[in-house]
This record gives structure tokens, sequence and C-alpha cells, in this order.
């Protein structure tokens, strides 16, 4: 089942076109579920409504197969995965968890929880490459997060102060991993610039990117 077409960053477009086709598929999927939550959170009028959205998928993706909506193109694309391995309350409910914190954005905490939660995405990766540290995959989506909202959809006080405030965190990651590595690659070459004011995604970065995807360096 192809991923479904939910509008994802460019920079997430880039990576996950790279990778064996089990890697594509898994990285499709996961990030369309990502961006669906991204959606009901960005796009609400009331924090109401998006919690009530979010307990629905909370809800939906702890029913056994038979039970969830056959025709939801999200829960499709993650089907496969599931067959494959992927625990889906274990791996996404906290991303989704993370994203109810997101509602709280100007609140320093539940900036972190946000982080924190969404963060556990990469970690939903960690069976596609063995002895990979589902942890560190962890604390490289946490700046994954925070960067990615504060690029390209919201910045409040509290989300600028949690991203200037990151760690460094090692991104070199197994072959196998490499979408991962080159959001990671991407997100320290702009943190490190210090121009996060201006567009992102220069002919010049991209470039350093493909050439990354390419040879892991």
């Amino acid at each position: 089942m192809a991923a479904p077409e939910i509008p994802v960053s460019p920079l997430v477009t880039l990576a996950t076109g790279y990778g064996d086709a089990g890697m594509r598929r898994w990285a499709r999927a996961l990030f369309a579920f990502d961006a669906q939550m991204a959606g009901i959170v960005l796009q609400a009028r009331e924090p109401m409504l998006a919690q009530i959205r979010l307990q629905w998928w909370h809800d939906v993706i702890a029913k056994p197969v038979a039970e969830r909506p056959s025709a939801n193109p999200v829960l499709a694309a993650l089907l496969p995965l599931e067959a494959e391995g992927l625990d889906l309350p274990g791996a996404l409910g906290p991303v989704i968890r993370g994203w109810e914190a997101a509602l709280e954005a100007e609140d320093g905490e539940a900036v972190s929880d946000f982080a924190e939660g969404r963060g556990r995405l990469f970690a939903a990766f960690a069976s596609l490459a063995p002895g990979a540290d589902s942890d560190h995959l962890a604390r490289i989506g946490r700046s994954w997060a925070l960067w990615d909202m504060v690029r390209f959809h919201r910045r409040t006080p509290a989300l600028d102060a949690a991203l200037a405030a990151l760690e460094r965190v090692p991104a070199r990651l197994p072959r196998s991993l490499r979408p991962l590595s080159i959001i990671a690659r991407a997100v320290q070459l702009d943190i490190g610039s210090g121009q996060m004011d201006r567009p992102w995604g220069s002919p010049g970065v991209f470039v350093r990117l493909v050439w990354h995807g390419l040879t892991g360096r």
C-alpha cells in the first residue's frame, strides 16, 4: 500500500527517497502519520476538537486490525509495517501524545513533552537496523521535532528556547537508516549556520544532503 499523499516538509520528501524499498515504505508511512497528527493540531481552531481527534487516533491504533476503518489511507499504509513487527500503540502512541502537548506550545514543559513524544517517531525505525539504539534514534528525533516545528510550522518563545538549548547528538547511523541520517544532517547544518531566519533549502544545502544520501558523508 502506497503512503497517502499528505503534505510533508521538503526535507522529508527528499530523505524518504533513499534506502531500500522496505525503508522507503516505512519512512513514507510513518512520516505521513506524523503529518496527519501535525495537521490535526496546527489546523485546529479549537484545542478541544484537536484533542478529540487525537484521542480517536489513540483508540483506533489500539484496536485489532479487523476493527479499524479500512478506508483510512494512513492506517492502510501502516498495516504492512505492523505485519513486519511494528507495535502501533507502543511506537506511535508517544507521537500522538507529543502532538497533544504541542497544543500548549507557549509552555516550556509542554514543548519538552512535544519534542520527546514526537521524537519517538525515529525510534520506530530501530527494528530495521539490527543493533540500532532506539534511545539514540529518539534523541535525534527530538532535535528534528523541534527544528521542523520552528522551521516549517510555528514559532513561540518556548519553542525557540528549546531549540537553542538542544545538545548536539551524534547523527552517524547505519546505512539502512539513511533517510534519518539525511534529516539529522540537515538539522545540524541549519542550526549550525545560525541563519534560521532565512528561507531553508538553498541549492548548496540540497547538494550536501544528496551527497550525504549517496555516501553517508
